[in-house]
C-alpha cells in the first residue's frame, strides 16, 4: 500500500510540472516581463526555457496576448514558458488602408476586408456599404520582425506574414500550396479602435 501511494504522489508531482497550455496578458515594467493570467497569483514573471520562447517574448509589449505550453508556478508566482504558441497583438488592432482596401482588425481573433479605396471612401462612399470578407485569424511568432497569421473565411484557409514598422504594416499573402507570394499588402494605419 506505501508504494502504491508512494506512485500515486510521484506521479501527481510530475503531471503538476509537465508543460500544459497556458494564456494570459503580457505586462512589461522595469522588472521584467509578466503574464497576467486566471489564477492564484496577480501576475507571475515569465521565465522562458528556449531560445525560440525568448526571443518570441522579448517581441510582445504590454497588452499582448499570449497563448504557451509551460507551467504556471503558484508557489513562486513564475510563468515557466517552454514555447509561445499564438499570441495577440495590440498594434494589430483598429483600422488599416491599402490600395486594396480597407480592413478592421476589432481583436485578436478577427479582422474585416472591405473592398474599397481610401480614395472611394474619402469621396463620399461608406465602407459600411460595402460587403466586407470576414476573416478568423491566428497569429504565431516567426524568425526576425515578421509574424506569421493564419487567415480563414468561410472558403478557405491561407497564411500571410505581417512586419510592422511604426503605424504601418507589410502583409505577405502566400499561396499555401506553393509557398510563393500572391499578394503583399503596404498598410498604414487609420485610426485606433474607439
Amino acid at each position: 500500500m506505501r508504494i502504491l501511494l508512494f506512485v500515486l504522489i510521484l506521479i501527481s508531482g510530475f503531471a503538476a510540472h509537465s508543460a500544459r497550455p497556458i494564456s494570459g496578458t503580457v505586462e512589461r515594467d522595469a522588472s521584467g516581463v509578466y503574464l497576467r493570467a486566471d489564477s492564484s497569483c496577480v501576475r507571475y514573471l515569465i521565465d522562458t526555457k528556449s531560445t525560440d520562447a525568448d526571443i518570441s517574448v522579448r517581441k510582445l509589449s504590454t497588452g499582448d496576448t499570449l497563448t504557451a505550453s509551460g507551467v504556471l508556478d503558484s508557489s513562486t508566482c513564475t510563468a515557466v514558458i517552454e514555447s509561445v504558441d499564438y499570441v495577440g497583438l495590440r498594434k494589430m488592432l483598429g483600422y488599416w488602408h491599402s490600395a486594396d482596401g480597407l480592413i478592421t482588425v476589432r481583436d485578436f481573433n478577427s479582422l474585416s476586408f472591405y473592398p474599397i479605396t481610401l480614395n472611394d471612401f474619402q469621396n463620399g462612399q461608406s465602407y459600411s456599404e460595402v460587403d466586407p470578407i470576414v476573416y478568423r485569424y491566428s497569429m504565431t511568432p516567426s524568425d526576425g520582425k515578421d509574424w506569421v497569421l493564419f487567415l480563414s473565411d468561410s472558403t478557405s484557409t491561407t497564411f500571410a506574414t505581417i512586419r510592422f514598422n511604426k503605424s504601418r504594416a507589410t502583409m505577405k499573402i502566400y499561396d499555401s500550396d506553393t509557398g510563393n507570394v500572391t499578394r503583399t499588402l503596404y498598410l498604414n494605419k487609420w485610426g485606433n479602435l474607439k
